[in-house]
């Protein structure tokens, strides 16, 4: 199995969402929208890169511009995710949900970030 620059890129984006949602499970948001937000997101993507790595075990990969309309569907809510937890936690006292929270945001828009690496990279070939 010949292991390329964007499956490695695949299995990092499962990780940062798997660190997602384990953070997420630790410090659910009490506020709805954000919550529901974070929630569909992290689950969301849980499913769909858990979908695209077995694809590529098996040797299917999915098709190109389907591949960029969810990474970049995919930058769109982890940055909207992580921005919204990070502004609404950076100015509580370091509790350690809050730890946890902003963490999460951080780790939801370092995801948003490689979500766009990753775009690119499909759409030029690479």
């Amino acid at each position: 199995m010949n292991i390329s620059r964007l499956s490695i890129i695949k299995f990092l984006e499962l990780a940062l969402t798997c660190g997602c949602v384990a953070l997420h499970a630790n410090s659910f948001n009490t506020e709805v929208d954000i919550g529901m937000l974070a929630t569909g997101t992290f689950v969301g993507y849980l499913i769909i890169f858990a979908g695209a790595a077995a694809g590529y075990l098996m040797q299917t990969p999915t098709h190109k511009r389907v591949d960029v309309f969810y990474s970049l569907a995919g930058v769109c809510l982890f940055v909207a995710s992580g921005a919204l937890i990070i502004d609404k936690y950076q100015n509580y006292s370091r509790t350690e949900t809050v730890k946890y929270n902003l963490a999460k945001g951080s780790l939801a828009v370092v995801n948003g970030a490689v979500l766009l690496v990753d775009a690119v990279l499909t759409h030029r070939g690479g």
